[in-house]
């Protein structure tokens, strides 16, 4: 047991089980998105199926209308597997693209809990959900329960055995955001996430959103597998496209945070613009004006201070003399962790 609980609790816990036997739900429901994952599929169904749990689970496939053979490894799956009628497979009639196609599976997903994993990633530890779910079970302030992963390619060798070292912090609240919490091994509690906002790093604006609601844990021990492979959203990105990505996920995050974190993004999102403009100059302008229109939109919520030091930092950047070497990049970098983040 993670932190123990009262009868009380433990109580509650058996009522809401009660609850769901008698409505005949399930009480978690693995969220799978998937496109074009027929190498990988197979493997990332399996992991779900061989969960060892005290109650019942669901998986919710949701293709988004993938070319490849991937419906039929499903069907097949769904056919042959001896827990093939734990899953609940839909392929989209159109491509709806990530935030869409997440979003209605998210909506499928009907249980007291929501675990995530994609269809080119795995699970590797057969008690996974079980350790997650009794963690948030016991702890109802918490509301979203993550772990440590391993990384692999797309032959399945391990690059690195564990992607967070054993010093990380277990604990996390709002003010702590954002933070690397890998999509794959988050359990949290369903609510209703059709006000969560788009961006690119929809996993980081989603952990952001759910802060509000209650902490984050992470238990440090690896149950999956993190796949690199060339057709994965994020490696077949330009590492100048990375950082854009990042700058407006950080510009939408703005929308909600509390007013008292808004130094802390700016400075995050002028780091992200320094990375830019020495990654690809050419990205630079548009980006720089999209943090000139975010200051706009919330400028009025901001101390004078912070004001202050926002313009002063757009004064420096028209500075063009200053780009011309790039060991300047890194007291750039350090100046702004100073003046707005530490």
């Amino acid at each position: 047991m993670y932190g123990g609980g009262s009868s009380g609790r433990n109580k509650k816990n058996f009522e809401t089980i009660a609850v769901l036997i008698m409505s005949n739900k399930p009480l978690l429901s693995v969220c799978m998105i998937t496109y074009n994952h027929e190498l990988y599929i197979k493997q990332a169904i399996e992991g779900v199926l061989m969960q060892e749990t005290s109650f019942d689970f669901e998986l919710i496939v949701v293709d988004d209308c993938s070319p490849d053979n991937t419906e039929i490894i499903v069907n097949s799956l769904i056919e042959t597997h001896p827990q093939g009628s734990l899953i609940t497979y839909t392929k989209q009639t159109e491509n709806k693209g990530m935030y869409d196609n997440f979003l209605y599976a998210l909506n499928a997903c009907k249980s007291e809990f929501v675990a995530l994993c994609e269809g080119d990633d795995y699970w590797i530890d057969p008690k996974k959900l079980q350790k997650q779910v009794a963690f948030l079970e016991a702890n109802p302030a918490f509301e979203v329960c993550f772990t440590n992963t391993r990384v692999i390619n797309s032959n399945t060798d391990i690059v690195k055995d564990q992607l967070m070292g054993d010093d990380r912090m277990e604990i996390y609240e709002h003010k702590d955001l954002p933070i690397w919490a890998p999509t794959l091994t988050r359990v949290f509690r369903n609510r209703d996430f059709s006000t969560v906002p788009s961006a690119p790093g929809l996993d980081n604006i989603m952990l952001l959103w759910q802060s509000k609601f209650g902490k984050i844990k992470l238990l440090n021990t690896v149950t999956s597998a993190y796949r690199l492979h060339s057709g994965g959203v994020y490696s077949a990105q330009s590492e100048g496209r990375r950082k854009e990505h990042m700058l407006v996920t950080n510009l939408v995050s703005l929308g909600l945070i509390e007013k008292a974190l808004y130094a802390k993004y700016f400075g995050m999102l002028f780091k992200n613009l320094i990375e830019i403009y020495y990654l690809d100059v050419t990205m630079y302008s548009a980006n720089k004006l999209k943090i000139k229109n975010g200051y706009r939109t919330y400028k009025n919520d901001m101390p004078l201070s912070l004001r202050l030091k926002i313009q002063m930092v757009f004064i420096f950047l028209n500075m063009n003399v200053i780009w011309g070497y790039k060991r300047n990049k890194k007291f750039i970098l350090r100046v702004l962790n100073k003046v707005f983040i530490y």
